[in-house]
C-alpha cells in the first residue's frame, strides 16, 4: 500500500497562508501519502506551518517548492484539479468516489498522480485547470458550501486510503474472554442473592435461571467484565447482609 501511495503527490498552488501547508501536510501524513509540492506559494513554509503540522513536519520539510504547475507534473500521468466553483467544462466533472478508482488503477501500475489545489481565495485558475487532465469536486450542501484548504486534502486523501481496508487491530484493547467456569461461578452467586432476597417468592427458580444464563451467554462477557460484576455482587452482598 505504502509504496503505491508513494507515487501520488499533493500539489499547492499560490497557498497563501503558512498555516494552511502545515494543515494540508498533516492531513495527508494521517491517509499515507506524504508527497508534498507547492507551486509559486505567496508564502514560504515557516514555523506555524510546522506546528499546525503535528507529526507530519516531515512532509513540510521535504516539500518541494517550484515556479509553476508545469514544472510539478511534468513526469506525471494524471493531473487531477479540485475545484468548487462551475466551470465551462463542468460536464466532465466527478467527484473524490468516482475518481478514485482510476487513481488506484494508475498508481497499481506505478504510474504518477497529482492532486491539484488552488489558492484557498481563489481555487485555481484557468490556466492551471488547462493543464490537469481531470476535473474533480466534493459534493455538498450547494446552499452554503466552504472547505477550507486542509479539509479538502483530507476528505480526497481519505477517499483514496479507505480502499486499501485499513487494519484497526493496532486501536483495539486486547481483551480475554471469560471462561464458562466464569459465567457458572456469576450465576451461582447471582442465584444466591436473589434467592436471599426473596426475589424468588413469587417466581420459578430454575426459568429464572436459564433467562440469566441465556442473557450472559449472549453478551459474550470479558474477563475485566465478569470481575465487574463479581465486584458489584459483593456490594449487594453487603448491603442485603447474605
Amino acid at each position: 500500500m505504502q509504496n503505491q501511495l508513494s507515487n501520488i503527490q499533493v500539489v499547492l498552488c499560490n497557498t497563501s497562508h503558512p498555516g494552511n501547508i502545515g494543515s494540508a501536510a498533516r492531513a495527508m501524513k494521517t491517509m499515507g501519502i506524504t508527497t508534498l509540492t507547492l507551486v509559486a506559494p505567496l508564502v514560504q513554509p515557516d514555523d506555524h506551518s510546522l506546528a499546525l503540522s503535528c507529526n507530519a513536519k516531515d512532509v513540510i520539510t521535504n516539500c518541494r517548492i517550484v515556479d509553476s504547475l508545469e514544472q510539478a507534473i511534468a513526469d506525471n500521468h494524471l493531473v487531477i484539479a479540485m475545484t468548487g466553483r462551475k466551470r465551462e467544462f463542468n460536464e466532465r466533472i466527478a467527484t473524490p468516489k468516482e475518481i478514485t478508482p482510476e487513481i488506484l488503477t494508475a498508481i497499481a501500475n506505478q504510474e504518477k498522480v497529482s492532486l491539484v489545489f488552488g489558492n484557498e481565495q481563489n481555487g485555481l485558475t484557468i490556466e492551471q485547470l488547462e493543464k490537469c487532465n481531470r476535473l474533480v469536486t466534493i459534493p455538498g450542501n450547494p446552499e452554503y458550501f466552504s472547505l477550507n484548504l486542509a479539509q479538502a486534502v483530507q476528505i480526497v486523501c481519505y477517499e483514496i486510503y479507505s480502499n486499501y481496508n485499513p487494519n484497526l487491530e493496532h486501536l483495539k484493547t486486547e481483551l480475554r474472554r471469560a471462561t464458562a467456569q466464569d459465567i457458572e461461578h456469576l450465576l451461582k452467586r447471582l442465584d444466591n442473592l436473589l434467592d436471599h432476597s426473596s426475589f424468588y417468592t413469587a417466581r420459578n427458580q430454575t426459568w429464572v435461571q436459564r433467562r440469566l444464563q441465556n442473557i450472559l451467554h449472549k453478551a459474550q462477557l470479558n474477563r475485566e467484565e465478569a470481575d465487574q460484576l463479581h465486584g458489584d455482587f459483593n456490594n449487594l452482598r453487603e448491603k442485603i447482609q447474605v
